[in-house]
């Protein structure tokens, strides 16, 4: 065989396989995106408190305004926000955190009301959400950090205001275990919050 029909040859076939391999990558379909919220409320016996507050729309940060999962490495650059590619909340962490707070008053026999309730004499909270994200201090542990500001307001006047954090280690260092640790987190600084909100308000 001549020098010039191998080198033929030789072209078609990795001609060929190019082909194939574009092909199959053509007909490939992206993984979908797992989609994750607090799980279901799992009520305990806790202290009955008989609240009755209106919550506002919680504020947040234009990083926080969106369904994505944010991490930040910080033993690399903690002062980057980062979305996993392939993980999402099932909606905004506001959203996530009302719904949460709700089941919380519930659970404790009070009322969380929304100012669409017409409910203008209680009093309102006020919450700004500032970080909602997994933590990771090492490629091997991480803990999903949850913090707010929170103000209470009655007849149109600040009564109280408080900062309130809560850090819950991750299982895994993954988006499963950052959006479980986060659930736990939010069950805890519902209780605090709720906690607080009993101190300033009973007599």
């Amino acid at each position: 065989m001549s020098l010039s029909r191998f080198c033929h040859g030789a072209t078609a076939l990795v001609f060929s396989w190019l082909l194939l391999l574009l092909g199959g990558c053509a007909g490939t379909t992206a993984a979908p995106k797992q989609s994750y919220d607090f799980g279901a409320f799992q009520q305990a016996t806790v202290p009955d408190t008989r609240l009755q507050v209106v919550l506002a729309e919680i504020q947040t940060t234009p990083a926080l305004d969106s369904n994505a999962m944010l991490y930040r490495l910080n033993y690399a650059n903690g002062q980057q926000l980062q979305p996993y590619a392939q993980a999402r909340w099932a909606m905004p962490p506001a959203q996530l955190l009302a719904q949460r707070l709700r089941q919380q008053f519930a659970a404790r026999g009070s009322l969380l009301g929304s100012p669409a309730d017409g409910v203008d004499k209680l009093p309102q909270l006020r919450l700004e959400l500032e970080e909602f994200s997994q933590i990771f201090t090492t490629p091997e542990r991480s803990h999903a950090q949850l913090s707010l500001h929170a103000v209470l307001v009655k007849n149109r006047h600040v009564i109280a205001q408080g900062h309130f954090v809560r850090q819950t280690p991750s299982a895994t260092q993954d988006a499963a275990g950052g959006a479980q640790a986060m659930q736990q987190a939010a069950d805890q600084l519902s209780t605090d919050l709720l906690d607080w909100l009993n101190s300033q308000l009973r007599p």
